[in-house]
C-alpha cells in the first residue's frame, strides 16, 4: 500500500474472511463513508495546496511591488535632495549676483557722488570768484562814483570861486 491512500483504494481494499468476522455489508458502508471523506480531504488538500501557491505568487508580486515602491522612495528621495541642493546652489548664485549688481550700483552711486560733489565745489568756487569780481566791480564802481562826486564837488567850488578859474561868475 502506498503511503498516501486514494478514495479508491480504500472502496478497493478486500479483506481476508474469518470466522465470526465483522458484517461485510457494514465494513463496505463504513469504508465508502471513508473514502468518501478521503476523496473531500484530497480535494480539500489540493484546493488547500491551489491556495497556497496562489498566496505565495501574490506574496512574491507584493514583496516585488515593496521592493519596487522601497526603490522609487530611495530615487524620489535622492531626487528631492538633489533639487534641494540644486536650489541651495541656484539661490546662493542668485544672491551672489544680486551683491556683485549691488556693489557695482553702489559704485556707480559713489562715482556719481564724487561727481555731483566736485561740481559743487566747482560752482562754490565760480561763485566765490564771481563774487570777488563783482565786489571789485562794484569797489570800482563806488570808487569811480566818488571821484566823480569829488570832481563835481571841485567843479562847484570852482565856478563859485572866480579866483580859481578866472571866469566870472555871472
Amino acid at each position: 500500500m502506498s503511503t498516501r491512500l486514494t478514495a479508491m483504494d480504500i472502496e478497493k481494499q478486500g479483506f481476508s474472511r474469518k470466522m465470526r468476522g465483522y458484517d461485510p455489508d457494514e465494513v463496505r458502508m463504513f469504508l465508502a463513508s471513508v473514502a468518501e471523506e478521503v476523496e473531500r480531504l484530497n480535494l480539500e488538500n489540493a484546493n488547500l495546496s491551489e491556495e497556497v501557491g496562489r498566496l505565495r505568487d501574490e506574496r512574491g508580486a507584493f514583496l516585488s511591488r515593496e521592493q519596487t515602491l522601497q526603490e522609487t522612495l530611495v530615487s524620489a528621495q535622492r531626487m528631492t535632495d538633489e533639487m534641494k541642493e540644486k536650489g541651495r546652489s541656484e539661490a546662493g548664485l542668485v544672491v551672489r549676483e544680486a551683491r556683485l549688481e549691488a556693489e557695482r550700483i553702489l559704485f556707480e552711486a559713489q562715482d556719481q557722488l564724487a561727481r555731483v560733489e566736485a561740481e559743487i565745489s566747482r560752482c562754490k568756487l565760480e561763485r566765490d570768484l564771481f563774487e570777488k569780481r563783482l565786489r571789485n566791480l562794484l569797489d570800482e564802481h563806488a570808487s569811480l562814483l566818488d571821484s566823480r562826486d569829488a570832481e563835481q564837488i571841485v567843479e562847484i567850488h570852482t565856478v563859485h570861486d572866480p579866483s580859481q578859474t578866472g571866469v566870472e561868475a555871472g
